[in-house]
């Protein structure tokens, strides 16, 4: 396992999550995290740092996103034109039950430095209702995946929620037609929901056909949907061999798909460990491949993983994890071979 880069250290009392990464069109990385005191239940704040040197060494960390309810799960994407866009959600731990006010999107002209105001991304799932989800409201929805720009310039936002009425989460994409301004909520397709399983943090991946593969965590194994037409429908959800859980995704240089995940499992390892595998054909099967172990906090936690994954300027991986046992997140360097 290659020796981990310290991309961040937090202050006693804080500590690192959820990392999103991407490379710029300049080549600069650029990456986001929540700092807060704990995994749920706690106050957070949107984080940013960059490196111009392909991840070897990282500026000082900026706040980006600050407000008092929880701000939390950032995920970054560059659009064709060059603003980056951050999406994240909120949570108001301090009412009863907890409130989820929904999942937000801000733009950045000046290369993750600064971002606007918040737009909200609307959806089918967030009613007005009393009903409760365990100790949640019932009627939000949440995020964990990056915006995805599709040839056209159109965009895909992925989300997961719960309807007012249900008692299991569901996935949806909403379509964003006029660059990430407007989410309206007549332009959302669902990708999963079905009594019985839980739908949670779908990630997309843009292949180079065209095709869009959306990987969807449950509480067992992964299912995956795909779209040819652009988003606008879904293959069934299929179930795969992987235990993944918050995964991202980044499609190569080559063809071929970056997939890294916390591996949910605890078959192999009683933690949930950062595994990593090259879908060569990401076509075909995704859950054929070597996984390959990343990065392990130890502890026997559940509590790390959501990694980050980046292709850099010399075709080198990056993958960003964080460790709340160290406060720190950290980057491990990967080469194309070592992992497949």
């Amino acid at each position: 396992m290659s020796e981990p880069i310290v991309v961040a250290r937090t202050v006693a009392g804080q500590l690192p999550y959820f990392p999103s990464a991407i490379r710029l069109a300049s080549g600069r990385v650029l990456a986001v995290y929540r700092e807060g005191a704990g995994h749920v239940r706690s106050v957070g704040r949107i984080l940013a740092v960059s490196s111009d040197d392909d991840g070897a060494t990282w500026s000082e960390p900026w706040v980006i996103v600050d407000t008092l309810l929880d701000d939390r799960d950032p995920m970054l994407t560059q659009l064709s034109g060059g603003d980056v866009l951050l999406m994240y959600f909120r949570i108001d731990w301090s009412r009863d039950p907890w409130d989820v006010p929904g999942v937000q999107v801000v733009r950045s002209s000046d290369q993750g430095r600064t971002f606007g105001e918040p737009v909200p991304v609307e959806s089918a799932m967030k009613q007005q209702t009393e009903n409760r989800w365990h100790r949640y409201r019932a009627g939000h929805i949440a995020s964990h995946g990056q915006i995805l720009e599709l040839p056209d310039g159109s965009l895909l936002a992925p989300v997961y929620g719960i309807f007012a009425d249900d008692e299991y989460h569901s996935a949806s994409v909403v379509r964003s037609t006029d660059g990430g301004l407007t989410w309206p909520a007549e332009h959302e397709v669902l990708l999963g929901r079905r009594h019985g399983t839980f739908f949670l943090e779908p990630v997309l991946t843009l292949l180079p056909g065209g095709q869009v593969v959306a990987l969807l965590r449950t509480d067992e194994a992964a299912q995956l949907t795909r779209s040819d037409d652009g988003g606008r429908t879904w293959t069934e959800p299929e179930v795969l061999k992987l235990w993944a859980s918050s995964a991202d995704t980044v499609t190569l240089s080559d063809g071929s798909v970056l997939l890294a995940y916390g591996d949910a499992s605890r078959t192999t390892y009683q933690s949930r460990p950062t595994l990593a595998t090259v879908i060569s054909d990401p076509l075909g099967p995704w859950d054929t491949g070597e996984q390959h172990l990343v990065y392990d906090a130890g502890h026997d936690t559940f509590d790390q993983a959501n990694p980050a994954v980046v292709e850099l300027s010399d075709g080198g991986l990056l993958i960003l994890t964080y460790d709340i046992f160290r406060r720190e997140l950290v980057a491990i360097p990967k080469t194309r071979a070592e992992l497949g």
